[in-house]
């Protein structure tokens, strides 16, 4: 219910994902590109060959004010044609480009060397991902460069526009879809905002939010049982995901292979609710 391909900072395809999705035994999949739905087209094609249920999905860059920090809001089961969401889409990648740009002459005014033919080639949205893999003379990893220079914690970070919450939120609904706070304890403690989780849960309820993404990647127990009372007090929507970006990525969870901690977590009802949208 979370994986990224090339259309945003994925390491497969569209067909390479659904392909490997097949061969781990899942029967469902949720493509959630950051801020694009270009590839889903291709992936809805490929489930299909494959007889895998098709969740349309997408990962929304928003912000908050309170605290001000970057948060992603995943959208389920909408109508990718819808003209408002639309138009948020290309303002996203417009608002990208642009953060794209400033970022890379940033870079470069510390003397590294970017290689805007391989940025000119990328599919979908251009991401921090990106980027880094642009850079020819790193002479460190692309996990160490990133949070060294382009990571929201960096002291060479640099802002790009993004959408309130409660925009994305709003757009997702009238699409038609479902809103679902992605992996908000691993932001929260990104920003070592942790004290302020009742405030941020309150906020994106009162938002109308549909749910969280309880079961996330390499979740603690303890971590999943903070998301779980949370969701389940405020009768809310849980989702789970690997958040998938390829098989050779640090530190990240393989897809499917999140853990559901022994909660009862139905994922056949969760994908019968989204298909039924």
């Amino acid at each position: 219910m979370h994986s990224h391909t090339t259309f945003s900072d994925g390491d497969l395809d569209p067909a390479k994902l659904v392909k490997l999705a097949h061969e781990s035994g899942l029967r469902a999949l949720s493509v959630t590109d950051h801020d694009t739905v270009e590839g889903l087209d291709i992936v809805e094609k490929e489930c299909a060959r494959r007889d895998l249920a098709f969740i349309p999905g997408i990962e929304f860059t928003s912000k908050l004010d309170l605290p001000e920090i970057e948060l992603h809001i995943l959208g389920y089961g909408f109508n990718r044609e819808e003209e408002t969401f639309l138009r948020m889409t290309d303002e996203a990648k417009h608002n990208a480009d642009d953060y794209c740009e400033k970022v890379c002459s940033m870079l470069e005014s510390h003397e590294w060397i970017i290689d805007y033919h391989a940025l000119e080639q990328i599919s979908g949205i251009p991401t921090r991902h990106d980027i880094t893999q642009s850079v020819i003379n790193k002479g460190m990893n692309n996990y160490e460069f990133h949070n060294k220079w382009l990571a929201e914690t960096s002291p060479y970070s640099m802002d790009m526009k993004k959408f309130p919450a409660a925009e994305i939120i709003k757009a997702i609904h009238e699409a038609g879809g479902i809103a679902v706070c992605a992996h908000l304890l691993r932001t929260l403690e990104m920003y070592d905002e942790m004290k302020l989780l009742p405030v941020v849960t309150r906020s994106l309820i009162d938002y109308g939010l549909d749910g969280f993404e309880v079961f996330y990647g390499n979740s603690s127990k303890e971590q999943v049982e903070t998301m779980f009372n949370i969701s389940s007090s405020n009768e809310l929507r849980m989702t789970g995901g690997s958040d998938f970006h390829g098989p050779e990525r640090t530190g990240r969870c393989l897809l499917g292979k999140y853990n559901v901690q022994g909660y009862g977590f139905d994922q056949r009802d969760l994908i019968k609710f989204l298909k039924n949208r």
